[in-house]
């Protein structure tokens, strides 16, 4: 079995780094993953679409002008539905996968593809809902800012649509950034921690609280790298040159499909940063560093849920700062008021102060004095019942149950 990676609190050099190292060790599961959930369904999809539209009927005759993906054509609808397939398949399928995955193999666990399978089955419900609210609220505000621009870009203004674009993007950036910074972790609540697809958003709030814009960074950094599920990033560059060579070459399917195999290799280095920022974020809110601690000393992760841990307890990485409003503070003791400050009853007198005893007094009974008699018929011990025993342990009333916890992948 692989060693697990430590709990505590990361930096963000730190999450960036465990991401890439958790992707390098185990590249073969995430590409085995990623080849049934991903790359499979978008290469016969890409084929279908390809025999479907015929979109490089142009390749190959000098007379033919390249269409735009702009405009209404057999490659636009190419195009933007592989696009749509892509993200699709790559944010929902591969992401889930991948998230179950990453987080066994970082607690030390060695799940193999079955296992994988079987958790996406189990919560795909949730999974497909809680994916499919995000890709519309992402597309949403997409649209929205853009939708003037796009417009415009298709009515023939392409000098002002470039204007509103740059314009809007300057909304669209620190929106969408609060945005995945808040509820990025929405699917990985929906297969780490057994949430259903409207309460993924609650606890990813929650989580996400104080370190929203450390999300975005390492979303951002992930996709410039490697790119996202529709978008390219620096290391598809070489996808994108062999597409374009292939195309000229009058091979555009092959080029097509060499990308998606691309894209199916390097997407998972996407998520499996996502994993680690969500361990970070349950070790500094929720104790679970020390949660599983306690369990390795025979103490149920349950029990040590009843109450809920400090995150300013434990190790502390270089640079690190307690989030507002969770500090230590000092507890102040209630101040006594004089006693010309009270309220109440004005002819209120404090009681007198006792003296010594009066004479002849003394504790105890008085002399003589003897207990009464017990009544006829009564004997110390158990009630006179021959079927009469002491409680066993275990039985009794019941006793209170415990506060409600969602069970964990297992």
């Amino acid at each position: 079995m692989r060693k697990a990676f430590d709990l505590r609190p990361l930096d963000f050099g730190d999450v960036m780094g465990r991401g890439f190292s958790l992707y390098s060790a185990a590249f073969v599961a995430f590409a085995r993953w990623f080849l049934l959930a991903y790359t499979l369904p978008m290469v016969l999809l890409t084929v279908a679409l390809y025999l479907m539209f015929d979109p490089y009927s142009w390749v190959g005759h000098s007379a033919r002008r390249e269409p735009d993906v702009w405009e209404v054509n057999s490659l636009a609808a190419y195009y933007w539905l592989l696009k749509l397939a892509s993200i699709i398949f790559g944010a929902t399928v591969g992401a889930a996968g991948v998230y179950y995955l990453g987080s066994r193999l970082y607690v030390g666990g060695q799940p193999g593809l079955a296992e994988v399978a079987k958790a996406f089955y189990a919560r795909s419900t949730h999974l497909l809902g809680a994916s499919l609210l995000h890709l519309l609220a992402v597309l949403g505000i997409t649209l929205v800012l853009f939708g003037l621009p796009i417009s415009m870009a298709l009515g023939g203004e392409g000098a002002g649509a470039v204007g509103m674009a740059v314009v809007f993007s300057f909304l669209w950036v620190p929106l969408l950034g609060w945005y995945l910074g808040t509820f990025g972790l929405n699917v990985p609540c929906v297969m780490l921690d057994d949430a259903e697809s409207t309460e993924s958003f609650s606890r990813s709030r929650f989580l996400t609280h104080g370190f929203r814009m450390r999300l975005f960074g390492v979303m951002a950094c992930a996709a410039l790298l490697v790119g996202a599920p529709g978008l390219p990033g620096l290391l598809t560059v070489p996808a994108w040159v062999g597409q374009s060579l292939l195309e000229d070459a009058q091979w555009p399917l092959l080029g097509d499909l060499i990308r998606v195999l691309w894209d199916g290799v390097l997407l998972p280095l996407f998520f499996t940063p996502v994993v680690v920022f969500y361990f970070d974020m349950r070790c500094r809110k929720e104790g679970y560093d020390l949660a599983v601690m306690a369990r390795n000393f025979g103490i149920e992760e349950g029990e040590m849920m009843r109450y809920r841990m400090n995150p300013d307890v434990g190790y502390r990485p270089p640079g690190y700062k307690p989030p507002k409003g969770r500090r230590a503070s000092v507890p102040r003791m209630p101040q006594i008021q004089p006693q010309q400050n009270w309220g109440g009853n004005p002819h209120w007198q404090p009681a007198p102060q006792w003296g010594p005893p009066p004479p002849g007094w003394q504790a105890g009974p008085p002399p003589g004095w003897m207990p009464p008699p017990p009544p006829p018929g009564w004997q110390p011990g158990p009630p006179a019942n021959p079927h009469w025993a002491p409680p066993q342990p275990g039985q009794g009333p019941p006793l209170p149950r415990m506060p409600l916890k969602r069970r964990g992948p297992s």
